[in-house]
Order: C-alpha cells, then sequence, then structure tokens
C-alpha cells in the first residue's frame, strides 16, 4: 500500500505563483516559452515520434475492443460463444450484481421505526438537494441525444441547444458543495452503477477481464460534469475528476468480491486485466489504481490498463505512476485520429473559459493542470493513435496516410530532459488537432453519421483495429511470396540451364532472367507456361516428399 502525506493546500492560490506540488505535478512548460513553440510539430517531425504497433499487439487491441463493443450489449452475450470462439468464460456483470444487492436489501431484516423516519427526512433532503443537478444532467444528456440524432440543427435548435450546455456545465461547476456532495454520493452507490460491466475469464492465463462501457445513463452523463479536481485516494499531488472517481467507488465495492475470489483461487499467478471504451476506459484506469493503492492486488498481478477513446480524468498521473512503481506503459491509450472525448479535458482552454472556471468554483483556483497548462487533465501513459481508411474517416494532417496503429514514443534524442519535453509538446499539439471547439463548430459533426459519432463510437475502433490487421497479415503474406519466389527461381533456373545448350533456358538464366524479374507477372506467368509445358517433371521432383524420395532410393537399390 503506498500513500503520502496530506497536501497542505490554501483554497486561494493566485495564478502567477504555484505551489511546490503542483510544480512536481503539471511542470511541463519551459520558463522561456511553452513548448508548442519550443517544438514546432508538422506531419515529418511528428512522424519521428511514431512507431508502428507490432502485429501481436494489434492484435490484443483487437480483442480487447471486441470485448468493449459486447459492453453495449451485455443481456445479449452468449457465453458458450464467447467460450467457443474467443476461449473467454463468462463470469458475471453489472445487471447480476445489481439483482442481487436489490434481493438483499427487500429480503433485510426491518429497521426500528425511529431509524426510518430519519432516513425518509435524509433522504427527503438528498433528493431535495440533488434535483437542480439532475436538471442540469438530464438537459446534458439530452443535448447530447439531438446530437446523436438529428442533423443538422436549425439555427433556433442549435442556439437552444448549445445555450443549454453551457448553462448546465457552468450551473454544475458553481453549484453549492451540499448538491454535488449528494450526487457524489448517488454515484458511489452499490446498487447501481453509471455503467454497465461485465467480466469474464481466460482460463489458460489465468487472466480475468473487466469490461466498462462508455456514457449510456443519466447516472453516466453526472459523472461526467461533475468534473472538478479534487485528490485522488489521499495520495498528496495526485488529483483526480470528481465524479468519475466518485463513480469509480461505488463501482470497486462491486467487483471488489470478484477480484478476491479470482485471487482466493489462484494465488499470485492471478492476472487483471481493465479495459474500457469512453467513460468506461477512464473507470477501468482509476478502479486498476484504487486496487494497487489499496493493496488488494499486487502490482505483479495488474496487466497493463487498455482504454479506447477515454477522456484523461488525472492531473499528475505520470507522477503517480512513477512513484508506485509503474511504467508509463501501465496506461495504454488509444485514441481515434479525430475523436473528441479524449481531447475534452486535455485540450488547451482559453483564457476566458479558465478564469470563469476559476470564479465560479475555488477548486479550480488551485488546480495546477489549468494554471500551468491551460488544460483540465494531463495525458498519461502511453498514447496510441489510430488512424482508420480515409474512405471511413479523412486522414489527420500529422499522420501517415492510410490506416495505422501508432504508439507516439521519443524519438531517439540525446537528452532525457528534451526526450520528456518533444514528447510531451507532440501530445499537446495531437490533443488540438483538431480543437474540440473546431469540431464542434462543424455542423457536420453532429447527428447519428455525423463526425462525433463516427470518430468516437466503440465499433468504429474494432473495424479501424481490425482494418490495420488486415493490411498488416497482408504486407507479410507479400513478403512471404516473394521470399519464397526468391528461394526456388534461381534453383529451377541453374538446373535447366546446366541442361539446355544455350536454348531458351539458357537465354532466360541470362539477360532474359534478369527482365523477367522486373516486368513483374506478364514475366512469371511466360516462365510458368514453359516449365508447365517442358519442364514437368522437374517440377514434381522439387515439391516431392523428401521421404518418399528417400524410400524409392531405396527400393531401386534392393531389385538391383
Amino acid at each position: 500500500m503506498w500513500r503520502d502525506g496530506e497536501l497542505d493546500e490554501e483554497e486561494e492560490l493566485d495564478d502567477a505563483v504555484l505551489s511546490e506540488a503542483e510544480e512536481d505535478v503539471c511542470s511541463v512548460l519551459e520558463d522561456d516559452g511553452d513548448e508548442e513553440n519550443k517544438f514546432q510539430m508538422h506531419r515529418e517531425s511528428f512522424s519521428k515520434l511514431l512507431k508502428r504497433v507490432s502485429l501481436s499487439e494489434s492484435k490484443l487491441y483487437a480483442q480487447m475492443s471486441y470485448l468493449g463493443n459486447l459492453a453495449y450489449s451485455i443481456s445479449k452475450i452468449k457465453p458458450a460463444n464467447l467460450s467457443k470462439y474467443y476461449g473467454l468464460r463468462f463470469v458475471t456483470s453489472s445487471a447480476e450484481k445489481t439483482e442481487l444487492a436489490l434481493k438483499a436489501q427487500v429480503s433485510g431484516e426491518t429497521k426500528p421505526k425511529e431509524e426510518d423516519e430519519e432516513e425518509e427526512e435524509t433522504e427527503d433532503r438528498m433528493i431535495s438537494a440533488s434535483a437542480a443537478y439532475e436538471v442540469v444532467a438530464s438537459a446534458a444528456s439530452y443535448f447530447q441525444s439531438r446530437t446523436t440524432n438529428i442533423l443538422p440543427f436549425t439555427d433556433e435548435e442549435e442556439l437552444l441547444s448549445s445555450s443549454s450546455l453551457t448553462t448546465s456545465v457552468t450551473c454544475v461547476v458553481a453549484a453549492e458543495e451540499d448538491v454535488k456532495q449528494a450526487v457524489a454520493d448517488d454515484l458511489k452507490s452499490t446498487i447501481s452503477s453509471p455503467c454497465d460491466w461485465f467480466i469474464c475469464d481466460d482460463d489458460q492465463t489465468l487472466t480475468r477481464f473487466f469490461v466498462i462501457q462508455g456514457s449510456e445513463s443519466l447516472a453516466s452523463w453526472q459523472a461526467n460534469l461533475l468534473f472538478e479536481p479534487i485528490e485522488f485516494e489521499e495520495l498528496n499531488g495526485a488529483i483526480v475528476h470528481r465524479g468519475i472517481y466518485e463513480a469509480a467507488k461505488g463501482m470497486y465495492e462491486q467487483m471488489l468480491p470478484e477480484v478476491q475470489a479470482h485471487i482466493k483461487a489462484h494465488g499470485n499467478r492471478a492476472k487483471f486485466r481493465f479495459t474500457g471504451h469512453s467513460l468506461g476506459g477512464s473507470l477501468s484506469l482509476l478502479l486498476n489504481l484504487m486496487l494497487l493503492v489499496r493493496g488488494e492486488v499486487p502490482a505483479s498481478s495488474l496487466l497493463p490498463v487498455i482504454t479506447f477513446g477515454a477522456p484523461f480524468v488525472l492531473c499528475g498521473g505520470d507522477r503517480l505512476l512513477e512513484k508506485l512503481g509503474l511504467p508509463k506503459s501501465h496506461v495504454q491509450a488509444i485514441v481515434m485520429h479525430r475523436d473528441i472525448v479524449p481531447r475534452a479535458f486535455s485540450c488547451n482552454y482559453p483564457y476566458h473559459v479558465a478564469e470563469l472556471l476559476k470564479a465560479v468554483n475555488g477548486n479550480f483556483r488551485s488546480h495546477p493542470c489549468l494554471n500551468k497548462q491551460s488544460m483540465l487533465y494531463s495525458p498519461m501513459g502511453e498514447l496510441l493513435i489510430l488512424q482508420p481508411d480515409e474512405s471511413f474517416s479523412p486522414g489527420h494532417d500529422l499522420l501517415p496516410p492510410g490506416n495505422g496503429l501508432y504508439l507516439l514514443t521519443t524519438g531517439g534524442f540525446e537528452s532525457l530532459d528534451e526526450e520528456e519535453q518533444r514528447l510531451r509538446a507532440a501530445q499537446t499539439v495531437f490533443l488540438n488537432t483538431p480543437h474540440p471547439l473546431d469540431i464542434l463548430s462543424d455542423r457536420s459533426a453532429y447527428g447519428s453519421s455525423g463526425t462525433i459519432q463516427r470518430d468516437h463510437d466503440m465499433n468504429s475502433y474494432l473495424k479501424a483495429v481490425r482494418s490495420v490487421i488486415r493490411k498488416e497479415v497482408s504486407q507479410i503474406r507479400k513478403l512471404k511470396r516473394e521470399h519464397r519466389r526468391s528461394l526456388w527461381w534461381p534453383i529451377l533456373v541453374a538446373r535447366e540451364s546446366g541442361r539446355s545448350s544455350g536454348t531458351a533456358i539458357g537465354q532466360i538464366n541470362g539477360q532474359d532472367f534478369a527482365g523477367m524479374m522486373k516486368t513483374g507477372r506478364k514475366s512469371l506467368q511466360r516462365f510458368s507456361r514453359l516449365v508447365a509445358s517442358q519442364h514437368m517433371p522437374l517440377i514434381l521432383v522439387l515439391l516431392f516428399p523428401v521421404k518418399l524420395l528417400f524410400l524409392e532410393a531405396f527400393n531401386v537399390l534392393s531389385f538391383r
């Protein structure tokens, strides 16, 4: 278990003077200017920091994206098919946990009348306190449904929806603490989850998978909108998105028995993999770290967290990984090239927006990421960029043409500090290109076929990763064919040139053969016809199994 001492922060902090903790958490910008200006990024320089992901890694991401896709239709999962085609055994789901919790609540002992009355008064007060917040979350949820199903807005509708969203976010940020605490308590409920999830096992590797879907419910929007910064797990300098953290606390209690059961069954050999899409990816990360910090699971049993299109929700996340003894690769964040969601909290916020947040909520006044980098939460771990086929979505200006899955990494520069600075600058440029405001200003972004839905949908991630794998497999097969040709063509030509006396085969072995290698398909057809018509026995000899050749030779010697 790893904990630091209490973080002693003042309630108000001037923007120009930051505490020592802030310097440790988000010290990214240089004193002589920001990194975007220090490290100019264009396609060529950005491409030098890209490393194409291997085929084995792509297959792992394809499996995780398939499970993430299943999380949106858990009720339709057929355990038999999951086992037959993917070798995974279905364990349980949030729906089953909720049903058990409700049954336990109903069958519980009757409480004294005085206690019931006291709880009713508390419940009435909590409902009253959180009513305004639920209206706000409902408005945001309504706005999302409108942007998903309507294309395009009329000017009046567009103005109304945008105004509702702006008012909603402002109201949430400025809400009284009792309102936000009431919502936080709701999010921590062990009876329901803001996001559905399921668990499955790989019995061969002893790995238990926890798969969490993204924002689908009112509760998930409550978690999204309560985005003020608070301390994570009482760890000095680790700042987290409050709403998602509160939601993770409730899910932690639901999942903990399944974690403990797996460890009890397999001991130190037990492995755990957390994955999720969108909000589910952020929850996966927090749950993974909470298990480690609270001492429930050793670091050796926690496999890297893999997220798809998830918003970053920690300020000082890389420093936290370092203190916990975890490598950056423990968090593998896969981001579609134009996905707006991972950019939402990690893009550069305009000055007037940052000032508004500080004015209406004191927690933002001492928020290191906002003060130092003009963002709410910083990128964490490894950033992997997924670009689909251009027929599906236009390519990104910073990426090589065509589909691909790339790890954004250091470029092998001399200074480690310079490598880190250049990498962070590249992350900043990518997360601001395109900027979320640019995406939202495009009318074609909305609707079920709009760019927001297209570039964030879990199914889009699944299709794009599979497309990358098909391309890679095709290239590998092509190289193998060329390698085989380079081996048997010279053998055939050498044999025939020895048997021929300067005829057609002899010509092929000379200049004609060199020309044949260059001219491609037509030359190959010409060569095939020649061998098939005059030298078929030779091919049969070359392809005949070695065992049978030896057997035939033995028979001949025996008869003699």
